[in-house]
């Protein structure tokens, strides 16, 4: 009887343990530093350092920008170096046409094949 507690309690743990491992293996991206938002007139450019935390490298290839609040983009983001491995930061850029000059900070949304990030624009 002791031998087949112990055995269902081995069995849990390794499905406990490979169930989170496979969930955390993953590229995990965050914001690294301050976002900028650049520019005058009609023409702005964004910076952004993005930083993988995860376990696996990231393909930002695709990877594009949203400002809501004044209805830019998705404006797609040109990221050095593409393939970000893990603990790596890569500048991002972007290019935006806007129809009025943003006067303060602004929230963005980047959307990667890994899903959203909520980042915030510092105009300077």
């Amino acid at each position: 009887m002791l031998i087949v507690t112990l055995s269902v309690v081995a069995l849990i743990g390794y499905f406990l343990y490979s169930v989170a491992s496979g969930a955390t293996n993953r590229p995990v991206l965050v914001q690294a530093g301050d976002a900028l938002l650049t520019g005058s007139g009609t023409s702005y450019q964004v910076i952004v350092y993005l930083q993988n935390i995860g376990s696996t490298p990231a393909d930002l290839t695709g990877a594009n920008i949203t400002i809501p609040d004044l209805n830019a983009g998705p404006a797609q983001l040109t990221c050095t170096p593409a393939l970000l491995r893990n603990g790596d930061v890569a500048k991002c850029t972007s290019a935006l046409t806007l129809t009025s000059a943003p006067t303060s900070a602004k929230t963005a949304i980047i959307e990667t094949k890994y899903g959203a990030i909520k980042v915030t624009l510092l105009r300077s």
